[in-house]
């Protein structure tokens, strides 16, 4: 299900203007960079969303730097569910993977619309529950109960890097630790 050679991660509407009416924004970018730096180690395909950039401005640092280093695809979307961009939808399929791991915001929009449509086309989606917000906890609460209600996984973004390195001690482990402790 967590296979790291059959998942794309995906980032959603990470933006300057979003961003800045965010719960838990710190926590939220520290664990979507911790699954960028895992995807990246692991050679799984990065994409991310953009909606609506002129208005909202673009991704923000150090995700932007960090995404353009490991050459992830970006779009632009006006819609709320990132499928419903016949670029987005096309490009995940020609990847594929099965598993699609998102991240972003809004929990209750643009997360929620994409992760029910991905999942009416038949893919595993999993919700890296720490690497997502809402404006309101209320929102993001409601969003992960629903979620689980729906046979959607929902788990730590720690979880899925674990899962993806399977072993301790490993170069891969070293560096990802560093990430996940704080220290780089």
């Amino acid at each position: 299900m967590f296979s790291k050679n059959n998942a794309v991660l995906v980032v959603i509407d990470m933006q300057e203007k979003l961003c800045k009416v965010m719960k838990n924004l710190d926590r939220t970018t520290k664990n979507i960079r911790l699954l960028i730096e895992a995807a990246n180690e692991f050679n799984m395909p990065i994409i991310y969303t953009e909606q609506y950039p002129k208005g909202l401005g673009e991704t923000i640092e150090p995700l932007k730097s960090l995404l353009e280093k490991y050459n992830a695809e970006r779009f632009d979307k006006m819609s709320f569910s990132a499928l419903k961009i016949d670029e987005i939808a096309k490009r995940i399929e020609e990847l594929g993977r099965k598993t699609v791991v998102l991240t972003g915001i809004e929990s209750h929009i643009c997360v929620l619309s994409t992760a029910v449509d991905l999942k009416a086309k038949g893919y595993n989606v999993v919700i890296a529950k720490d690497a997502t917000t809402s404006r309101e906890d209320e929102f993001y609460s409601t969003a992960m109960d629903f979620y689980n209600g729906y046979g959607i996984s929902v788990v730590p973004a720690e979880t899925l890097v674990f899962y993806w390195l399977e072993f301790a001690g490993t170069e891969s482990f070293k560096k990802l630790q560093r990430i996940i402790l704080g220290k780089d």
